[in-house]
């Protein structure tokens, strides 16, 4: 038998959730909020080049809070058993994880997308944009699996959700750090993702009249097949770690 309507059901269980939640929509919202900020107080800033160096990071910030919030949302699952429940259902655990991290990675590229479009900063590479777009949507699977797989309870949650947030600013290490020492920083999903989008908004000819960041030599594809990569992995290991913690 088709899992499609059992999806079908489970997903307009959670949608009703959400919309019942009015704390879970301002979450939704806030990002958006965000980027309207980073659109206003960019101009402000007196470095050449700043809306731009900005504009990665309005679509970033969606995938990023959504995750964190999603990953709260195991662990109160694993902490209340209702995990467990949901083992019951005529579904197969893969399935399940699949519909979270499938889920989860639509709205966070709805939502970057939304931001991008508030940010109004026009694209040079449409494609490129695209695709680093979906990559970067699919770290929000992968900050809730982390985050529910690795914290005990809220306590460590929150401490955790710190560090993962400070990791996102991983990126910032392009502006100081010469190429050569910038395959340090291959391992985070945000260093490419960051580089991937803003070579897509800025165009080759435009990058090549900025001073910063360092512009290492790697491939045009890499800056969404390597996140892309990596995200997947570290869902696939988490999901496996959480669903030994929750049995």
């Amino acid at each position: 038998m088709s899992d499609v309507p059992k999806l079908t059901a489970l997903l307009r269980k959670d949608a009703r959730g959400v919309y019942r939640d009015r704390f879970l929509l301002w979450l939704c919202v806030y990002p958006l909020v965000l980027a309207a900020l980073l659109r206003a107080v960019a101009p402000w800033i007196p470095i050449d080049g700043m809306r731009l160096y900005l504009a990665p990071a309005a679509l970033m910030l969606a995938p990023n809070l959504l995750g964190i919030v999603l990953g709260f949302a195991l662990i109160e699952e694993r902490e209340q058993k209702t995990w467990l429940l949901l083992r019951v259902l005529p579904l197969r655990e893969r399935t399940l994880f699949g519909y979270l991290a499938t889920t989860a990675t639509l709205l966070s590229l709805l939502l970057s997308l939304a931001c991008a479009w508030i940010y109004g900063l026009p694209v040079a590479d449409l494609a490129g944009f695209l695709g680093v777009a979906a990559a970067n949507a699919l770290t929000a699977p992968l900050l809730m699996l982390m985050l529910g797989a690795a914290a005990a309870n809220k306590i460590e949650g929150l401490a955790l959700g710190k560090i993962i947030s400070t990791s996102s600013a991983v990126p910032l290490l392009c502006f100081v750090l010469a190429p050569p020492w910038q395959v340090a920083l291959v391992w985070s999903p945000f260093y490419w993702i960051y580089l991937g989008l803003l070579r897509a908004y800025a165009g080759e000819a435009q990058l090549a009249a900025l001073p910063l960041p360092h512009w290492p030599a790697w491939p045009g594809w890499s800056y969404a097949l390597v996140p892309a990569a990596l995200c997947v992995a570290g869902v696939v290991v988490f999901a496996r770690i959480y669903r030994r913690r929750a049995a």
